[in-house]
């Protein structure tokens, strides 16, 4: 298995990661609701490190469960043969095939997993993407989705915030 931070159960969480840590776990194992899940936090405030390091300690794997979602758009809407800033231009077109790419992507994974967390997701928001909208019509009988949601004054999402649990990462 190959992942980003080899050793990561050594790994000392700061004091605000281990109070979201210990909330996120407790939602992920208690929660009714079940469903979608927000870790939501000022860039660099270390929700990549968080959600690797809650992986690596639940399941012992990061790469089964783990997608940067910037990543996976960018490399989905470079296939169709498209150029970045044509795609920009022609949002209603993108957002369209992002929506598609990312149901997809959901229907897929959760077809053999019951955990999904999708990380780096800055590229839906210029789109205005509901990305919790897309991820709960797929997060039923006992699977869940953890979305790493950057919050700060640049960005600003669109979400159905009260169909998902939040975990505050200050």
């Amino acid at each position: 298995m190959e992942n980003n931070l080899k050793g990561i159960g050594q790994i000392d969480l700061k004091e605000n990661q281990k109070k979201a840590y210990e909330l996120l776990e407790s939602v992920y194992n208690y929660s009714i609701r079940r469903g979608t899940i927000c870790l939501v936090g000022d860039f660099q405030s270390g929700k990549t490190t968080l959600i690797k390091y809650f992986l690596m300690k639940k399941f012992g794997d990061i790469d089964k469960y783990y997608i940067s979602l910037n990543s996976y758009l960018l490399e989905h809407l470079l296939s169709n043969g498209t150029e970045l800033s044509v795609l920009s231009k022609i949002k209603a077109k993108t957002r369209l095939i992002m929506e598609v790419a990312i149901d997809e992507l959901l229907e897929k994974h959760f077809a053999q997993n019951n955990l999904l967390v999708l990380d780096a997701i800055e590229i839906i928001f210029p789109y205005n993407l509901n990305l919790i909208s897309l991820v709960n019509r797929h997060t039923t009988d006992g699977k869940i989705c953890i979305i790493c949601v950057p919050e700060n004054d640049k960005f600003s999402f669109n979400f159905s915030w009260g169909s998902c649990s939040i975990v505050k990462l200050e």
